[in-house]
């Protein structure tokens, strides 16, 4: 196999199987248990040369929380209370949040929207003082055992999900491969 085909075949067990996903929650439509009210991007995956500074903010520290923590999911939220405990914010670093999470979900690479109960959308949305990052409302109290869980579980159903759906847009030619630069 030459070395173009191995960039090539590094390239699709990016895409297939990611290093892991970054989740965050979506506003809550519906008044049933669950709603389609999270999406899952894989960071690694993503062109990084045609995002905002402030996507990138987003990405460069979810991949230093990965580094870090060693989690295949990890929420926004979870980089949020990680800069509360250290006693900053988005915003006292300068990062629009919101608008760089929209642009993320809006992006042209693969994001797979999640369907979640009330329970793990507290998981995936509060902040360190337990509210959701995109209600009014109160506290989920939610545990970090309860998060772990949860994690894990979305873990293990986008290791399902997740290679199908990129043979989906693979096939459709959603997606161009690009080979690695050879040496």
């Amino acid at each position: 196999m030459s070395a173009k085909m191995l960039a090539v075949a590094a390239a699709t067990d990016e895409l297939l199987y990611p290093e892991y996903w970054l989740v965050s929650g979506l506003e809550w439509h519906g008044d049933g248990p669950t709603a389609e009210a999270a999406v899952a991007v894989a960071p690694g995956i993503i062109p990084r040369d045609a995002l905002s500074h402030d996507a990138l903010q987003i990405l460069g520290c979810a991949d230093l929380f990965v580094r870090k923590r060693g989690h295949q999911v990890i929420f926004f939220s979870d980089l949020t209370r990680m800069f509360a405990d250290a006693g900053t914010s988005w915003s006292k670093l300068c990062v629009d949040w919101e608008g760089a999470l929209r642009e993320l979900h809006a992006g042209s690479f693969p994001a797979v929207f999640l369907t979640v109960s009330e329970r793990a959308y507290h998981c995936i949305c509060s902040t360190a003082d337990g509210r959701s990052l995109l209600t009014q409302g109160g506290t989920g109290n939610t545990t970090d055992n309860e998060c772990d869980l949860l994690r894990h579980a979305i873990a293990r159903q986008l290791a399902i999900d997740w290679p199908a759906y990129i043979h989906t847009i693979v096939d459709a030619g959603r997606v161009i491969q690009r080979a690695e630069r050879q040496p």
